[in-house]
């Protein structure tokens, strides 16, 4: 069986960039937690239509659900031969110990998790400074820091406002921040002790600086 990678790291510190990158040039497998359920949705698999009606009523796909889920996709001839960089799970230690038992069940093994760490300044920055376009057939996003609009305010596509989304003010952001410290964080923890934790620092640097320290701290 092939290798299990996973990343973990606060929000805004480019969990996503760094996952896609990885995966385009190692060949493993992307496997988002969240498109694993809509697809069991959009198919109308007995598991789907579980959780389909959990979200209905309101109420939260439990971990048990999620693991069963990752524990099929994983059994994918895909993953057997390529490996995957999981994304979404774990994010808790109970979710990190399901994980362990389902990669034992599947033969899989854990290659590593590595920890992207940043200056939480600079991951306020990153989560407030996105805009978004009013047009929603444009639908285009902005970065006031790396990639801001030619005008400030307005779509460099279609010429309507930008606005700025609730959940990327500071105090949003904030939020956020305390919530991977207390529910995530703890994983640092967690896979440090099975000998599995590399840590990797994320900075105020293009994207590919930045995953040159990832496979440095990998390589390590």
């Amino acid at each position: 069986m092939a290798d299990i990678y996973v990343f973990i790291g606060p929000p805004g510190v480019g969990k996503g960039t760094l996952g896609e990158m990885f995966c385009e040039e190692t060949k493993a497998v992307h496997v988002s937690t969240g498109d694993l359920l809509r697809q069991e949705m959009a198919a109308g698999t007995e598991l789907g239509n579980k959780v389909k009606g959990i979200i209905a009523e309101g109420g939260l796909v439990s971990d048990d659900i999620v693991a069963e889920m990752v524990e099929g996709r994983l059994q994918k001839d895909d993953i057997v031969a390529k490996g995957c960089l999981l994304d979404g799970f774990p994010r808790t230690v109970p979710q990190a110990e399901a994980l362990r038992d389902i990669l034992k069940r599947t033969g899989h093994k854990m290659a590593a998790v590595v920890s992207i760490e940043a200056d939480q300044q600079m991951l306020i920055t990153r989560l407030t400074a996105r805009r978004m376009c009013t047009n929603k057939e444009c639908g285009a996003i902005f970065n006031v820091v790396a990639m801001p609009p030619k005008t400030e305010g307005i779509c460099d596509k279609c010429g309507a406002k930008l606005y700025q989304r609730s959940d990327d003010t500071k105090e949003a952001a904030l939020h956020r921040l305390d919530v991977y410290a207390k529910q995530t964080a703890p994983l640092i923890d967690f896979y440090k002790k099975e000998g599995k934790l590399i840590r990797s620092t994320s900075r105020d640097l293009p994207a590919e600086a930045n995953y040159a320290n990832l496979k440095a701290a990998l390589k390590a």
